[in-house]
């Protein structure tokens, strides 16, 4: 759903679509919110731990190798 991939929170989505309930919404479409709710976890715990985590997963390039 583009609406929810450009941010438009739930609710509206949901209001937009027609839905009886927010709830009709999120069982149809929250498998799209994975990414959300996993930046939004790592956020909050670089926030109250002070450390800084990475919210889009790094890509290395082909030709390199990873080390660490």
């Amino acid at each position: 759903m583009i609406m929810l991939a450009q941010g438009t929170p739930l609710h509206v989505v949901s209001e937009v679509l027609g839905h009886a309930s927010v709830a009709i919404t999120k069982d149809i479409y929250g498998h799209l919110m994975e990414g959300d709710r996993r930046a939004a976890t790592e956020a909050i715990s670089g926030a109250l731990l002070g450390k800084r985590k990475r919210v889009a997963p790094r890509v290395a390039p082909e030709d390199s190798e990873e080390t660490g």
